[in-house]
């Protein structure tokens, strides 16, 4: 399971706040993009100072000689729950003496705070949240239950020609892409390949090419024929021989 975890800032306007993609993924997670006004840098000073927080973490890292990034990411759980979830932090008095609240003298830390928040937290499936990730398309399917994706054909189902699906897939690994449709269960397509039984250089069956006969079925009639009649009149003969004796002896 994933935790979904509250946000208390905005975004800016970067490129990659007002992507469309990440529009379509936190849409399908139920979150919404928050955008800071143009120009208010404090509206954005949260993220900004958690930026310096990154960069001092990575600098220790340097010195630690981090070769893999297994191990960077396991340091770097350490420092979020050892150090920074448990510093006092500076935005969180700010805060409360905005609103004329007192706060103990050590001040509050992050984890202090969010431990404080009764609200309950969402809970997402970690499919839900890989899903939600992919980049997602809609395609028709044509006449032949296949659809178009950069540049190649990928087989859908017989019962959604004509309809519009939307394909999820990983940039990184488009060969394969998983089709969606309301009412049947997501499937997932491979690009279409030419296989060996459609290349012309390969050889014709039997049943289909001209069959040389191996003997004249015409001529071996004729040579029977021939044969019989020859039979024939070598009978005749032998009977006019034996008329003749039979005459001569009376």
């Amino acid at each position: 399971m994933s935790k979904l975890f509250r946000c208390q800032y905005s975004f800016d306007h970067g490129s990659q706040y007002i992507a469309k993609q990440l529009k379509l993924s936190l849409a399908k997670l139920s979150i919404r993009i928050s955008l800071a006004p143009v120009a208010s840098g404090k509206s954005k000073g949260k993220i900004e100072k958690f930026h310096q927080v990154v960069s001092q973490f990575l600098d220790e890292a340097k010195a630690k000689k981090i070769k893999t990034l297994e191990e960077l990411n396991r340091y770097w759980t350490i420092y979020l729950e050892e150090f920074y979830q448990n510093d006092p932090h500076d935005g969180i008095r700010e805060y409360y003496e905005s609103h004329g609240v007192e706060i103990p003298k050590e001040g509050i830390s992050p984890l202090q705070e969010f431990n404080r928040d009764i609200r309950p937290l969402t809970f997402l499936d970690t499919t839900i949240v890989n899903e939600a990730f992919l980049y997602h398309e809609n395609r028709k399917v044509d006449k032949g239950a296949c659809f178009s994706f950069q540049g190649r054909k990928y087989e859908a189902k017989a019962s959604l020609i004509g309809c519009v699906v939307e394909i999820s897939y990983d940039p990184n690994a488009p060969e394969t892409v998983t089709v969606h449709y309301p009412g049947i269960e997501p499937f997932q397509s491979r690009p279409l390949s030419i296989e060996s039984y459609c290349d012309k250089s390969q050889p014709l069956p039997r049943s289909a090419k001209a069959v040389e006969p191996e003997t004249s079925r015409f001529l071996d009639a004729l040579e029977k024929q021939h044969e019989e009649n020859k039979k024939r009149r070598a009978d005749a003969i032998s009977f006019g021989s034996y008329r003749k004796a039979v005459d001569e002896n009376v």
